[in-house]
Order: C-alpha cells, then structure tokens, then sequence
C-alpha cells in the first residue's frame, strides 16, 4: 500500500469517526430510535462511547500526516475493530442486543478490516499469501457454520420448518451471516492481490482493473442480501409470508446478483492470468470450471431452484477453497 493510498484510507476513517463520535454525544437517543430499542436511562454513557469513538479520529489523523509511522496508530484501531463485533455477537448470544443492530457494526468495523490489514501487512515480501489464507480460512469458518445451521437453509425442504429453526436459533444463524458477511468482503481483498500480481505481469491493466470493480459491486449486492438474512429473517414480528419474501431477496442479491458478477470478474482476471502465464494448466482449468459452475449458482438462484442451489453452491465452495490456497502459495 502506498504512502497515498493510506493517506486516503486513514483519511476516510478520521472522518468517519468524527462524524460517528458527533452524532453520539450530539444526539444519543437516535440510535435506540433508529433500531427501535427502548430509549437508555442514562444517555450519557452512549454520548461518551461516541466521543471515545471520535477519539480514535486523532490517531487516524497522525497516520494521514505520517503513513510511514502510523502502525502503531493502525494495529490499535484493527483491534478495536475486531473486538468491537466479539462483543457485539456476544450480546446478541445473550439477548441484550437485536441482531437488527448489524448494520452499525458493519460500517464502523467490518468494512475497515481488510484495508487496515493491507496497510500492516505492506512492508512484509509474503503479504499476498497471508492475506489469501486469511481468506481461505475465513471461507472455511463461514462453511462450517453454514452446516451447523443448514435447518434454516434451502437444505430443509419446509419453508415453515426453515422459519422455525431460524426463529429458535437467532444467536447461531447471526454469528454464521456475520461470518459470510466477513467473507463476502474477503474475497475483494483476494482479487485486490491477484490483480497487483496481475499488474506486475500484463500490460492489461483496464482489463485487471475492470475486474476489480466487478467485484467490488458484487460485494454491495452480497452485503445487501446477507444483511437481510441477519435483520429481515430474525426480526420477533417475522411472518411466514415474510420469512419467504426476505428469503428470496437474499437468494437473488447474493446467490443471483452478486455470485455472478463474482463470477464474471473471476472469469476475466482468470483468462488474463492465462494469457500472461501466471495461472496455467490444472489449477488454470480449475479456476475456470470454478467460476462457470458459480455461474450455475446464479442460474439457479435465478430459477429459485432449490436443490440447484444446494448443489452449486456446495461445489463452488469445494473449489474455491482448495483453489485460492493454491493461487496464494503464487502469490507469495
């Protein structure tokens, strides 16, 4: 990451926990009313949260003013924002928080993990492989999960049955959409170092870039739909009527709109990576036949067709995994 990009990144970040840290102390009721929760007895302590929030602003600020420094500033705010949503899925485990309240922990947490991390990360020559298996590995904690919660999923036939186990198990089916909402974002920072690897070896530089924002947009749509699943499909008032309309928004914004838009810059980086040598042969062929059965994905998701779902959705993950460990040991 260069001494600019990191101007801009720490940049954005003093701005927006200034404006987080206003908001709080300014108007500390907004949040319980914005999240329908009973307004707070004593409204100063979230009016002191917000200030210690806009505190943060001033650390931020020095790595603006001096990037080469700012480490120690950056691994003090990536903490923070790794603790920050441990403790928030623990209050929803406990009860004392809806997980309606997701939203705030992904814009002030979530979407500023991988960005600080590249930051940390920039003087060490191994840097693309541990980012690609840090990756890796949160896809297979976001499988994992999928399985212990596969009642609620198009696993279970019965979409009244699939209510019931998402209205009994809300703590479980948040932590496992949390975690694919972590590996939805995840898979930017991937195609992020396999096109600065891209870059280094093709003059295709429109083309590699070009499939960066492809998938940047699919990450907008995956957020969106799995937003939902956490907010839409664990709210206490959720009707069966309700549960299907949410459940087929997700399969159409994350399953549909965004696997395939994943898929499409995948396809584009993957012939680029052909052309220029860097992928070639069986792990080549693996990738290509990865990203067309991902576009089978969003056939069916388009068909809404269940099992389709199942099983395309299965294999795309028995691939990817093995792939992207395989194009992280290049990368190194």
């Amino acid at each position: 990451m260069s001494n600019r990009v990191a101007r801009w990144l720490f940049g954005l970040a003093a701005v927006y926990n200034i404006a987080f840290g206003v908001w709080a102390a300014l108007f500390p009721h907004s949040f319980f009313t914005i999240f329908d929760l009973p307004p707070p007895r004593y409204p100063s302590i979230w009016a002191c949260v917000g200030m210690v929030v806009g505190v943060y602003a001033i650390a931020y600020a020095y790595v603006v003013w001096k990037p080469e420094r700012g480490d120690v500033f950056a691994v003090i705010g990536l903490l923070g924002k790794v603790l920050g949503p441990i403790g928030w899925l623990v209050a929803v485990w406990r009860e004392e928080l809806p997980p309606r309240t997701f939203p705030l922990i992904l814009a002030n947490d979530l979407i500023w993990w991988f960005p600080f991390l590249f930051y940390l990360l920039r003087r060490i020559e191994i840097r693309r492989l541990v980012i690609a298996w840090i990756i890796v590995v949160i896809h297979i904690i976001a499988c994992v999960a999928l399985l212990a919660v596969s009642g609620g999923t198009e696993v279970e036939p019965d979409i009244a049955a699939r209510a019931e186990w998402v209205a009994r198990h809300v703590a479980a089916w948040t932590a496992t959409w949390f975690a694919w909402s972590l590996a939805s974002m995840s898979l930017l920072a991937f195609f992020t170092v396999w096109a600065a690897r891209l870059l280094e070896l093709s003059a295709r530089r429109p083309w590699v870039i070009g499939g960066c924002m492809i998938c940047a947009a699919g990450i907008l749509f995956d957020l969106s739909g799995e937003t939902v699943y956490i907010v839409g499909l664990t709210r206490p008032t959720q009707t069966l009527e309700g549960f299907v309309r949410d459940a087929r928004a997700y399969t159409l914004l994350s399953a549909g709109a965004a696997n395939g838009l994943y898929c499409i810059a995948g396809l584009i980086l993957s012939v680029i990576s052909w052309r220029s040598g860097f992928l070639r042969g069986w792990i080549g062929l693996l990738g290509f036949a990865m990203w067309i059965v991902g576009l089978g994905l969003t056939a069916m998701a388009v068909l809404d067709h269940r099992m389709g779902l199942v099983l395309t959705g299965g294999a795309v993950m028995a691939l990817f995994i093995p792939w992207a460990t395989l194009v992280g040991w290049r990368l190194r």
